[in-house]
């Protein structure tokens, strides 16, 4: 199976048309395919004790505790704020026909990702 040929057609696809709803769009799958790789790694995690042995888990609670790991965990918390907002964001324009003020639910949409990403910077930024 050629995986090159549908990422050259995703990556024209994004690049011919760069407007707002296309590129919602990608970033809605980006997040979500970030998304489902998370799922993976977390049940990992929580089963760690299962899977590798005693103390596996304590272990990897200890790790957790570095500097990167709590970026990463602003970055998660990101991920999941943009595919939540933009997905409740394509159920108003379908529930409410809004179709023609995609543009503003979009924007408005963000000022709120923006709103409780800074919110969420500074509730992990002083617990460090």
């Amino acid at each position: 199976m050629n995986i090159i040929k549908p990422v050259n057609d995703l990556k024209n696809e994004v690049w011919l048309n760069r407007n707002t709803g296309t590129i919602a769009w990608f970033l809605h799958r980006i997040t979500g395919l970030a998304l489902a790789g998370y799922i993976f790694l977390h049940l990992t995690v929580l089963g760690s004790e299962i899977l590798f042995g005693d103390g596996a888990f304590n272990q990897l609670m200890g790790t957790f505790e570095q500097p990167l790991v709590k970026i990463l965990e602003i970055c998660l918390v990101g991920v999941i704020m943009f595919h939540l907002i933009n997905g409740l964001r394509l159920i108003i324009i379908d529930m409410f026909a809004l179709t023609r003020k995609h543009l503003a639910v979009f924007w408005a949409g963000m000022v709120i990702f923006a709103l409780f990403m800074a919110l969420t910077i500074w509730v992990f930024i002083s617990k460090v």
